[in-house]
């Protein structure tokens, strides 16, 4: 488990990194269509050299405070899309992460599990084998005595 966790936090991180400049594009094309002038600021100023327009052309009636409002608007939008880009990032980096360690946190108990059942295999084993060398010893002891006690009678 050990083994995925370093992976995944690192494909999170780099997931967070492109997100993070995705909505860094988002948020300088905004400033840089606020900072676009209008198009009546990007005509020339009139030269009395050159002929006019004609004054048949109806006034433009746009309101430039309303376009800096549309372009206010857009910067606002643009903040609270990155804004939500970056909540819904965190949540799943910390959905990911506590998935992880929850994932984690199984593996360990069920190895600690079977340590446990493997140490309780090797003391019953360890207790068989001392009981069984008792018993031979046991044996090997009376057998001597046994030989002993023959070997002591007189033969007739």
């Amino acid at each position: 488990m050990k083994k995925l966790l370093l992976p995944l936090i690192i494909l999170l991180l780099i997931i967070g990194y492109f997100m993070s400049k995705k909505s860094d594009h988002s948020v300088d094309d905004a400033y840089d269509k606020m900072e676009t002038p209008s198009s009546q600021e990007t005509r020339p100023a009139a030269d009395p050299t050159m002929p006019q327009e004609s004054n048949d052309v109806a006034p433009s009636t746009a309101d430039p405070q309303s376009t800096g409002d549309r372009m206010m608007d857009a910067t606002k939008d643009a903040a609270r899309d990155v804004g939500g880009a970056v909540k819904d990032a965190a949540e799943d980096t910390g959905d990911a992460v506590k998935d992880a360690a929850k994932d984690t946190g199984d593996v360990l108990k069920d190895a600690a599990r079977d340590t446990g059942d493997a140490l309780e295999d090797a003391g019953r084993a360890t207790k068989d084998a001392a009981e069984d060398t008792k018993d031979a010893a046991e044996d090997a002891l009376d057998k001597m005595r046994d030989k002993d006690k023959t070997e002591d009678t007189p033969q007739q």
